[in-house]
C-alpha cells in the first residue's frame, strides 16, 4: 500500500505539531506516513508515489510559509490526482467577529489559487499563541489583535487553541472517504 504525505510549513512550530498529530492519526489507522519538513531538503526529493496527502501551514502576515508554496507548486500536478487536503492554521480562526474568519479562509484560498492547487477539501484549525517567545512589539500587537476574539493574552502567555478532537474526527474521516484510507 501506497503511504500518505504529511507535509508541512512552519514558523514558530505549532504547524508542525499538527503535522505530526495527523501524522500520528494515520499510522493509528494502518496506514503508512511520511513526514516531511518542506523547507527540509528531503521535500526537494519528493517523489510523486503517495496514496493521499496533508499540506499543512500556518499563515504569518496573511501569508503561508514560501517553502511551503514552493512544495505545493513544484508538485502540483501530482498533488492534484491524488486526494490532496489542505490544512491551514490560523488564529483568526478564534475570533468572534465573522470577518476575522472569513479572512483566514480568504489566506487559505489565496494559498490555493497562488500553488495551482486544487485540494479534496480545505480544514481551518485554530493555532497557538508563543506569547513568550515574542518581543516587546508582536505581544502588542497580538494583545490588540486577539483582545477583540475573547482572549487575555496577558495572562494566557502561551496557550494551544487546536481543538485536536475536531481535527482529528477530519482525518478520520478524509480516510473513511478517500482511497488514501484503503478502500
Amino acid at each position: 500500500m501506497q503511504p500518505i504525505l504529511v507535509v508541512y510549513g512552519t514558523t514558530e512550530g505549532h504547524a508542525r505539531k499538527i503535522a505530526e498529530f495527523v501524522a500520528e492519526r494515520i499510522r493509528a489507522a494502518g496506514k503508512e506516513v511520511s513526514l516531511i519538513d518542506s523547507a527540509s531538503p528531503e521535500a526537494e526529493q519528493t517523489q510523486p508515489f503517495f496514496a493521499g496527502a496533508f499540506v499543512v501551514g500556518s499563515v504569518h502576515h496573511q501569508m503561508h510559509q514560501a517553502a511551503l508554496a514552493h512544495f505545493v507548486r513544484s508538485n502540483a500536478a501530482w498533488l492534484n490526482v491524488i486526494p490532496t487536503v489542505f490544512c491551514s492554521v490560523n488564529l483568526a480562526m478564534l475570533h468572534k467577529d465573522e470577518d476575522f474568519r472569513a479572512e483566514a479562509a480568504r489566506c487559505a484560498d489565496a494559498f490555493v489559487a497562488a500553488t495551482g492547487l486544487k485540494p479534496y477539501g480545505v480544514k481551518l484549525v485554530a493555532g497557538a499563541l508563543k506569547f513568550t517567545q515574542f518581543d516587546f512589539f508582536k505581544r502588542a500587537l497580538l494583545r490588540y489583535l486577539i483582545d477583540p476574539a475573547g482572549m487575555d493574552a496577558a495572562s494566557t502567555p502561551d496557550a494551544e487553541y487546536t481543538d485536536w478532537n475536531d481535527l482529528g474526527r477530519f482525518v478520520d474521516d478524509y480516510l473513511a472517504a478517500t482511497q488514501a484510507g484503503g478502500r
